[in-house]
């Protein structure tokens, strides 16, 4: 009987000494832990990340991002820091991104030089042609104004052969100073004109101004109807 109660004592005497040795551990690595976090927390910054997953050209809103903190030397210096989160708000996406990325200028739009492609409206060719006749309008001509671009072509016996392109409307005007001198016009040309109006640059230009509301010309006599793009002569 006594050597079966030393062993159960041992026993017991061991799971507790065991438990005692867990429990200090468990407390050591919970303050460690603590502690290190704590060092971490002093040389973290808070980084902006998705909250969501988003999709190309989505517009980024409040309710897109969230910040977390980051070790310092874990940040990519391209990400966005919660400091600069104002920058954010409003910009588009470019590529499509997961929930808890980081933002980083990599997956935005570039608002700070958004080029000619961004500005363009959706579904227009933009062609700059020059031309020395504005003058003729004596600057009057202004962007969003419609015209009727007319090139000039070879004469045929008693008639001259014309390209005309209707109501196209100005997007740029560049070098206007006075009414006097050589411009560039930048035009918003439709897709299924591009091809006829490059084709037609080079012969002799007339910029023709119209009322936006203006119907046909009676002047134009129609030769053939093959496309939208017609060739006209003068009567």
């Amino acid at each position: 009987m006594k050597k079966k109660a030393k062993w159960i004592f041992a026993v017991i005497f061991s799971s507790i000494i065991s438990m005692v040795t867990i429990f200090l551990i468990n407390q050591y690595l919970q303050q460690e832990t603590s502690r290190r976090l704590q060092e971490a927390s002093g040389n973290a910054d808070s980084v902006v990340v998705f909250s969501k997953d988003l999709n190309v050209g989505d517009i980024l809103e409040v309710s897109d991002l969230l910040v977390r903190k980051y070790p310092h030397e874990l940040i990519n210096e391209h990400w966005y820091l919660e400091s600069a989160a104002n920058l954010i708000i409003g910009r588009k996406l470019r590529s499509s991104v997961k929930s808890g990325e980081p933002v980083s200028e990599r997956v935005l739009s570039n608002n700070q030089n958004n080029g000619l492609s961004e500005v363009l409206p959706n579904g227009y060719y933009a062609i700059t042609v020059t031309t020395d006749n504005l003058g003729h309008h004596n600057a009057l001509l202004k962007v969003g104004d419609l015209v009727d671009i007319v090139f000039v072509g070879e004469s045929f016996e008693n008639s001259r052969q014309y390209v005309s392109f209707e109501e196209i409307e100005v997007f740029d005007i560049h070098g206007l100073q006075e009414g006097y001198g050589s411009y560039s016009l930048t035009l918003l040309v439709e897709p299924e004109k591009v091809a006829a109006f490059t084709r037609a640059i080079g012969s002799p230009m007339l910029v023709w101004a119209r009322g936006r509301h203006l119907e046909q010309a009676s002047i134009w006599h129609q030769d053939s109807k093959q496309s939208k793009v017609q060739p006209w002569k003068v009567q």
